[in-house]
């Protein structure tokens, strides 16, 4: 039996507070048809308010929580979002500082064969130098602090 996946992902608070408010403003305009609906501007307003905020809101927040899974630590190695997969082979190791959490990789070519024209080798070259890993994300992109979320993934690392 193998290993349950661990997954990384961005807290969800904002996405929930951002629910709220657009279930606030569509209900608003639904609100304003009901009170006018025979008044041009009333029809309008409500219209807008409750399309933009009901079916757009809703659309937007379900892509974004669907997107939320930054990192992804399965058999098959560590799936990063945006990113591509680096195989376990390819990981040296995670760590942390307070701030950050880090990946080190030993090999990057895996990683970068599908990943956007933003990560090069180049580009995780210059984050090496500069942090001391190949690849980071602040606290604040991350569900737990980036301490217990590297212990986390060190502890998924097939043996």
């Amino acid at each position: 039996m193998s290993t349950p996946p661990v997954a990384i992902v961005s807290p969800r608070g904002r996405l929930i507070a951002l629910a709220v408010v657009c279930a606030l403003f569509a209900a608003m305009g639904v609100v304003i048809l009901l009170l006018a609906p025979t008044e041009t501007l009333n029809l309008i307003v409500g219209v807008a308010a409750a399309a933009f905020f009901g079916i757009g809101g809703g659309i937007s927040i379900v892509t974004q929580w669907r997107r939320s899974r930054i990192i992804v630590a399965d058999d098959d190695g560590v799936h990063l979002a945006g990113v591509g997969t680096a195989p376990w082979q390819d990981v040296d190791r995670f760590g942390s500082d307070s701030t950050h959490l880090g990946l080190r990789l030993r090999r990057t070519a895996a990683l970068l064969e599908g990943a956007p024209d933003e990560h090069t080798a180049e580009s995780l070259r210059a984050t090496r130098s500069r942090t001391g890993w190949d690849l980071t994300w602040p606290a604040t992109a991350l569900d737990r602090s980036p301490a217990e979320a590297a212990a986390a993934l060190q502890a998924r690392r097939p043996r």
